[in-house]
C-alpha cells in the first residue's frame, strides 16, 4: 500500500469520524473502502468506454454491423 495525501472538506470529515466511531472502524480504513468500490464502479466505465473506442474504430466491424451501440 502506498501513501497518499488528499484535501477533504471538514464537514464530510465529520462525517467520516462518526461513521468510523459507530461502526468501530478506522477513518483510514472507511476512505479505504470507499475509494475501493468508487474506483471498481469507474473500471467498469473505462473498460466499457475502451470496448465501444474499439468496436467503432474497426472498419470491418463497422461495415458487418456489429458496431452498433444501443
Amino acid at each position: 500500500m502506498n501513501r497518499y495525501q488528499i484535501y477533504l472538506d471538514p464537514n464530510r470529515v465529520l462525517v467520516v469520524d462518526d461513521l468510523a466511531r459507530e461502526l468501530d472502524m478506522t477513518r483510514s480504513q472507511i476512505l479505504r473502502d470507499v475509494f475501493d468500490r468508487l474506483i471498481i464502479g469507474y473500471e467498469k466505465l473505462l473498460r466499457s468506454a475502451i470496448s465501444v473506442r474499439v468496436k467503432s474504430s474497426n472498419p470491418l466491424l463497422k461495415m458487418a454491423g456489429f458496431a452498433q451501440s444501443p
